[in-house]
């Protein structure tokens, strides 16, 4: 019977439905050394997941004050990590040139699905989520961030 039913569901066109999404810690992307690399590395600490392109302007205006940012709440608890919506030799040159000092993971031909799912319908960049200490989605920010809300809204989380 449970056979029948999911045919029945596949034939219908709503198998696709029923998958339901890994969390966005558990999803594997590489380094820009080719490492694999998952956000569940960063448990137990709040974590403000960036994605960007070199090609956004926005995104390239807010990418050192990111770094600032990390560098002040780092001991606190904070990660910053963005994932490059781009190729990798851009990537590695234009976080070369703006001193980024936060990691920095490459996203895939998925990510743009995966923005879709993490509430952001459009896929416009700049894009970001908070995961929380437990490495779940707590907040999503789109567009440019402004430090002092961001700063106040990750202190927030880590209060929590």
């Amino acid at each position: 019977m449970k056979a029948k039913y999911l045919l029945v569901l596949l034939l219908a066109g709503l198998l696709p439905l029923l998958a339901v999404a890994a969390p966005l810690n558990q999803i594997r992307f590489n380094d820009l050394k080719d490492r694999p690399s998952t956000l569940a590395s960063y448990q137990g600490k709040v974590v403000l997941v960036n994605f960007w392109a070199s090609w956004c302007g926005p995104c390239r205006e807010e990418m050192p004050m990111l770094s600032e940012v990390r560098q002040r709440l780092a001991s606190k608890g904070v990660e910053i990590v963005g994932i490059a919506l781009d190729n990798k030799a851009d990537v590695v040159n234009f976080t070369r040139q703006l001193k980024v000092s936060y990691p920095i993971l490459l996203g895939d031909s998925d990510t743009l699905g995966l923005l879709r799912e993490l509430g952001n319908p459009a896929g416009a960049l700049p894009y970001s989520v908070i995961l929380d200490r437990n490495g779940k989605q707590v907040s999503k920010l789109l567009g440019r961030l402004n430090e002092k809300s961001l700063e106040e809204t990750l202190r927030y989380f880590l209060n929590q």
